[in-house]
């Protein structure tokens, strides 16, 4: 699924929360009152109306405004919402959203994210899936940790075995447990 189509699922659970779509003035005024009163978090009606096409705009919603809607409708935030809904939709197909470790050549650095504040950065050192942790932030794992990893996968878990620091063995690392991996990126530097 795309963006789009996740914040319109994310509309539609708002509005059914809020009992009905706002389409008049007082319901947005309404809609903002009991967003701020469930999370402590407001939104202006501006925004709202914005979001829901009352008014026109070519300006997309941001994260926070997404996440705080997210939360109104019950979930922890906006990647935790697009992680359920994409999970209602767990069959298809893709070469784009999963990386085979052992295809991948050595040196290859790849940035992984699974919320805005955690992610970790790997460099494939040894054949066939053995990487480096380059760069880690808000993570279990750290820089210069070694691990295996044998693929990774938009939405899917990040598991690490065999993980090192320095000598020590550490076991199995599992990291995106709740939301999955939002992002893969091959980076050519960091």
């Amino acid at each position: 699924m795309n963006n789009e189509q996740n914040i319109e699922l994310l509309k539609q659970a708002v509005e059914l929360k809020f009992g009905h779509k706002p389409n008049s003035p007082s319901d947005f005024d309404s809609l903002s009152t009991c967003v701020q009163s469930a999370t402590n978090k407001s939104l202006g009606v501006s925004t709202l109306k914005r979001l829901w096409g009352y008014v026109k705009s070519t300006n997309s919603p941001t994260y926070t405004t997404l996440s705080v809607l997210a939360r109104y409708a019950g979930f922890r935030d906006w990647y935790a919402f697009c992680s359920k809904v994409n999970k209602d939709n767990e069959s298809g197909f893709s070469k784009d959203d999963i990386l085979i470790s052992s295809e991948l050549d050595l040196g290859i650095i790849i940035k992984i994210e699974w919320n805005e504040n955690k992610w970790c950065c790997i460099r494939k050192v040894e054949q066939p899936t053995r990487f480096l942790v380059v760069d880690a932030n808000n993570i279990k794992l750290h820089a210069n940790d070694t691990i295996t990893v044998d693929s990774l996968s938009i939405g899917g878990k990040f598991v690490a075995t065999d993980c090192k620091r320095g000598n020590t063995g550490m076991g199995t690392y599992l990291g995106a447990k709740r939301e999955g991996i939002i992002t893969l990126s091959i980076l050519d530097t960091l």
